[in-house]
């Protein structure tokens, strides 16, 4: 049973000293489970211009209950 989720912004923040990308990233804890793919695409999609650096993915992390 899903029981909770968690919206993962990734975010690159400049590039080190020999050119790779430095990636940081930013959580936000107890989405509603119940929430859709979409819907979370759509809050991310509002989010990314609020950030001080470039979102280069969004993921979902889902919680189940195996007992």
């Amino acid at each position: 049973m899903l029981v909770d989720s968690r919206l993962i912004l990734s975010l690159e923040n400049g590039q080190d000293n020999e050119g790779n990308p430095i990636r940081r990233t930013k959580s936000f804890n107890n989405v509603k489970p119940t929430a859709t793919d979409q819907q979370l695409t759509s809050v991310a999609t509002v989010l990314a211009p609020l950030q001080e650096w470039d979102v280069v993915s969004v993921d979902r992390t889902n919680i189940h209950s195996l007992m």
